[in-house]
């Protein structure tokens, strides 16, 4: 796999501070019931099924920027939402590039014409995962010349505020790949972590004062990456 060699130029001020901390799946549970006392609901999305594909080059430069843990990174992800009841809506799924600098992120996002009700059972080889690319590069025009779908990342997440900081919390669980790109990973799924994550955006260097309870059940910081965690598991069985 290459890296790529450099990353367009942010702005410090365009820039939010996101902190990430694992804790084993099976204490997911314990973690929401824990957050919902702690914490506000998000006021307008409290909870849902998340549904991602991520894109990278044939020679997964992408994910090598992760493994490789570079300064500066950036994904490319095509996301929906659909009901924790298992109800898929008939919401549109956005395309996302995700740039980070350090522990600074910066996310560019914009609406598609694609329906996740449509997108949860296409095949990742479909031509409409290619088209949203297009609106991808109207948001960054520095992305790689060919990405392709490579994998598909789904999880159930819980959002909060902290109302003392005002940070915004959320827990991600049941992280899984339902399918990939055989082209790109080998193995085509599905493959399931054995972590729960714990996203905290708009902070300091740790922990709020309030959140400290979360350590008890397991919380470590972590530089963690769904795409990377799940390329690496998925790359274990590539020929």
């Amino acid at each position: 796999m290459t890296v790529l060699a450099a990353a367009p130029a942010v702005p410090r001020s365009a820039l939010e501070r996101e902190l990430k901390f694992t804790l084993p799946a099976s204490r997911a549970p314990f973690a929401r019931r824990l957050l919902a006392a702690l914490c506000r609901p998000d006021p307008r999305f409290a909870a849902a099924v998340v549904s991602t594909v991520y894109y990278d080059s044939p020679d997964l430069c992408l994910l090598a920027q992760k493994l490789n843990s570079d300064f500066l990174k950036t994904k490319v992800r095509l996301r929906w939402y659909s009901a924790i009841s298992g109800d898929a809506g008939s919401g549109a799924a956005f395309i996302e590039v995700k740039s980070r600098v350090g522990a600074l992120r910066r996310k560019a996002r914009a609406e598609t014409t694609l329906q996740g009700t449509r997108l949860a059972d296409t095949p990742l080889s479909d031509a409409a995962f290619a088209r949203a690319l297009d609106v991808a590069r109207t948001l960054d025009g520095d992305l790689p010349a060919h990405l392709l779908p490579a994998m598909m990342v789904r999880y159930e997440r819980h959002r909060f505020v902290e109302p003392i900081s005002g940070a915004r919390v959320s827990l991600d669980f049941g992280i899984q790949a339902p399918r990939a790109n055989r082209a790109l990973l080998g193995q085509g799924g599905p493959v399931r972590l054995a972590v729960s994550v714990v996203e905290i955006k708009g902070v300091g260097e740790d922990l709020p004062r309030a959140l400290r309870p979360l350590a008890h059940l397991g919380a470590r910081r972590a530089s963690f990456s769904k795409y990377g965690e799940l390329g690496v598991a998925l790359l274990r069985y590539r020929p």
